[in-house]
């Protein structure tokens, strides 16, 4: 099988989409530790939702809440943010949207007046169909090189 990953140095690489949450949990091993403790937070959250041969189509980490960090994954079945819980009882908490309540998928590339932001930059916008009609969702804190990705998948999936 060809590697999912290809490590470019101590800080970068590529990780090669679609995965299994086993090859990311393998994956993982080539992050710096501080690092690599977050994924593993959020791929035993996952493991609850995600099954064992289902793909994921794209994985970044992100803001679900305007409060919380976390993680955006998207697989072939549904969407799921990881929130990351801090504390003494630290670990993570998962959210499913199902693609068939997505209305609407939009993005932007927030404007930074201030120069180097201490975070990225990209948002994208969700239109769910609720119980009493659409309900907003802004995700945060994207890397403005995956946001036209992640919108093309999602686009895809709820068409």
């Amino acid at each position: 099988m060809a590697p999912k990953f290809h490590k470019l140095n101590y800080k970068y690489g590529i990780v090669e989409y679609p995965l299994t949450l086993k090859e990311f949990d393998e994956i993982i091993l080539e992050f710096p530790k501080t690092e690599r403790k977050f994924y593993e937070i959020a791929i035993k959250a996952l493991k609850k939702d995600v099954a064992e041969h289902e793909q994921i189509l794209f994985l970044t980490s992100a803001d679900p809440k305007l409060t919380k960090f976390g993680f955006m994954v998207i697989t072939e079945k549904k969407l799921i943010f990881v929130t990351m819980k801090t504390g003494i009882f630290a670990g993570a908490e998962t959210e499913i949207i199902e693609y068939s309540k997505i209305k609407e998928v939009d993005f932007d590339i927030a404007p930074n007046p201030m120069g180097l932001a201490q975070m990225e930059l990209g948002m994208i916008y969700l239109k769910i169909k609720g119980g009493l009609g659409t309900k907003k969702r802004t995700i945060r804190n994207i890397n403005k090189h995956s946001v036209e990705d992640i919108v093309k998948i999602l686009r895809e999936k709820i068409n």
